[in-house]
């Protein structure tokens, strides 16, 4: 399609629809940094609300702009020292989290077709969604069974790392050690069940944000139908192969939402060029007011350090 009849379609667009959008998508942030600290505080009990929330925005606003999603790696390098904890810990939270996260895309999109009936039309769709899915469940009954069973996962490790020159494997063992108790969260069922709870509010509030990004051009779609396709499009982006997932965000908006009868297809991509611009505009403010809340309050620095210099 030209593109004038793309930036004709965005030109029409209701303000009040993208206010709305870009509200959805700041209360992304807000929820997700709350759950962040309910998986955290398995282990890390004085993690708090402010850190979560500022490290979680940082984190997202650089995967906004970055490919690889290199925002999680700047998250977990973040949180270690804030909340006191180690590096592998904090990965295993946000391996934790990321599990969460596509169960429940998967039982918003299951809900969705249920009320919608629209899944019959979209079995290509459906068959990566539950491949995306199963391996999540695998990681997650993995990292289960390690925690569940601490002495036996660590004397494996032990065991393979014999092979590794001493000071590598004394490294290992301590790695794997830190990674356990990042899935500390794993073994308490009511946090577990809080954590999955938020995990299905995060997720609602960018598949309604891109749900109002579509009514701010056109009410061609029901809104089960809209909210299935929207959420099958979100677990398409999954993994970012280009800088802020630049044409790959377009084209799988265009392919998803045209296969539940979308059309025309300038309309279709003007709102995927309006949702990913006011995506990432969104990401981009809410990870510069993280970054300011994390500079504003700076964790005190260790008793020896604070000490005067001897005169």
């Amino acid at each position: 399609m030209h593109p004038n009849e793309v930036a004709a379609a965005i030109g029409h667009a209701s303000p009040g629809w993208i206010a709305l959008a870009e509200a959805a998508y700041l209360a992304f942030i807000l929820v997700r940094g709350w759950r962040w600290q309910v998986i955290l505080r398995a282990s890390a009990p004085h993690a708090g609300l402010g850190d979560a929330t500022a490290v979680t925005a940082i984190g997202f606003a650089l995967n906004s702009v970055s490919p690889f999603k290199l925002g999680e790696l700047l998250r977990i390098g973040a949180i270690a020292p804030r909340v006191k904890i180690g590096i592998g810990e904090a990965g295993a939270t946000v391996v934790v989290e990321r599990v969460l996260d596509v169960l429940a895309l998967l039982v918003i999109a299951v809900g969705a077709a249920a009320v919608s009936g629209g899944s019959s039309n979209s079995l290509g769709l459906w068959s990566g969604v539950l491949v995306i899915a199963a391996a999540s469940v695998a990681i997650g009954a993995v990292a289960y069974l390690m925690v569940t069973h601490p002495q036996a996962t660590l004397a494996i490790i032990e065991r393979l790392a014999r092979r590794l020159p001493t000071r590598i494997a004394t490294l290992v063992d301590a790695f794997a050690e830190s990674v356990l108790r990042g899935f500390a969260s794993l073994r308490s069922p009511r946090r577990l069940a809080a954590a999955g709870g938020l995990s299905v509010l995060v997720w609602l509030c960018i598949v309604l944000g891109l749900v109002a990004f579509f009514h701010a051009l056109t009410p061609e779609l029901s809104l089960s139908t809209l909210v299935l396709a929207c959420t099958i499009f979100v677990v398409s982006q999954a993994i970012s192969i280009t800088p802020g997932s630049v044409g790959t965000y377009e084209g799988f908006f265009l392919l998803v939402l045209s296969t539940f009868g979308a059309r025309p297809a300038s309309l279709v991509t003007a709102v995927a060029v309006l949702s990913h611009v006011g995506n990432i505009a969104a990401l981009l403010g809410a990870g510069a007011v993280g970054a300011l809340w994390l500079r504003v309050n700076r964790p005190a620095l260790p008793v020896g350090l604070e000490r005067p210099v001897a005169r």
